[in-house]
């Protein structure tokens, strides 16, 4: 899979986060976009399957309970991305990973530029504030580049009600096959978000616009690597 990617990791402060896991810190990994299966996650997690920075990544239920997706995506370490179960791991000192736009994106982008669904989705930097979790942004290049989906249609409309890939889609050869494309995975640094038990509006507010200037940074920096992206360009919708 990697190979077949052209895959590459850039962790921008891989030590200080790898010291503070093993020194007990939890943390929120962030990730963006979603795409129809997400390739850079996929290959995040075979290329590094022992390492201390590996954790476990929240998907919508319907995920875990359709038989054919639960097997596949199973060696993933998949958990429930309900808000009751975030908490829970989060205040038992693990960190989790999630994707902020969830299935929204996949019907958002294109081959010619990227949307982030991020404006309204302000739930996960509550939650942080809430039990005094730092937050990490992560960009996929190439997620939703890889593959094509079709946008319109019953199947279309089920994937967003569900929050699972039901639609129709396409790659290489006009085939169910992603394209053999270079793919980035960039994991940012913490946000350094503080323990607030009760955040306000405005807490909330203020952190999420931090979240939503790093990821954007992040894209702009990094983007030129990746040949698909060189032209693209980010909205965050």
């Amino acid at each position: 899979m990697l190979d077949y990617f052209d895959y590459e990791a850039i962790y921008t402060d891989e030590k200080n986060v790898r010291d503070a896991i093993v020194n007990g810190k939890n943390f929120l990994f962030a990730a963006q976009p979603h795409g129809i299966l997400s390739f850079v996650g996929m290959c995040a997690a075979v290329s590094k399957p022992d390492d201390v920075i590996q954790v476990p990544t929240a998907v919508a239920s319907a995920v875990l309970q359709t038989p054919l997706l639960k097997n596949l995506m199973g060696i993933f370490n998949l958990v429930d991305a309900s808000a009751h179960n975030l908490k829970k791991i989060l205040k038992g000192g693990g960190s989790v990973l999630i994707y902020v736009g969830g299935i929204a994106e996949l019907f958002k982008s294109c081959r010619t530029e990227e949307r982030l669904y991020l404006k309204k989705r302000k739930g996960f930097i509550k939650l942080a504030l809430r039990e005094g979790v730092d937050v990490v942004p992560i960009y996929l290049f190439g997620n939703t580049s890889v593959l094509s989906a079709l946008k319109h249609g019953p199947l279309a409309t089920l994937s967003r009600k569900l929050q699972v890939s039901l639609t129709l889609f396409w790659g290489k050869f006009y085939l169910p096959i992603p394209r053999d494309e270079k793919i980035l995975y960039v994991v940012g640094k913490p946000l350094g978000l503080p323990h607030i038990e009760e955040p306000t509006q405005e807490d909330v507010d203020k952190w999420h616009a931090i979240y939503c200037y790093e990821v954007q940074k992040l894209f702009e920096m990094y983007k030129e690597r990746v040949p698909m992206y060189k032209h693209k360009k980010l909205f965050v919708d």
